[in-house]
């Protein structure tokens, strides 16, 4: 599968999925291709997307990417139940043996 983040939105095969920032006090991610892999986080206590080279993908200001639903002055507002579905879908597709990978534009 192939993820993408374009401006503050981020895609899964080209559908957006939801709006997303850099977060962990990150002012803007490193463009580049990167593979995403599910991993547990002892620092969030849950499993998460991760971006090998960015860091965690989760619901919380604390990772690397935040995801959410919506924008309040200028900022997303997390939201879980992207992360949710993200897991969904990277599971989704290791389970037909493909791998994920995010591009990150600038």
């Amino acid at each position: 599968m192939k993820l993408s983040i374009s401006g503050n939105s981020l895609y899964a095969d080209s559908l957006k999925v939801c709006f997303c920032e850099a977060g962990n006090e990150r002012s803007s991610l490193p463009t580049g291709n990167y593979r995403v892999t599910v991993e547990f986080s002892h620092e969030h206590g849950i499993e998460l997307p991760k971006a090998d080279g960015i860091g965690w993908i989760g619901a919380s200001p604390s990772c690397d990417i935040v995801l959410g639903g919506v924008f309040i002055r200028s900022r997303v507002i997390p939201r879980k139940s992207f992360v949710d579905m993200l897991l969904n879908k990277i599971e989704a597709a290791e389970g037909m043996g493909k791998s994920t990978f995010l591009e990150v534009g600038q």
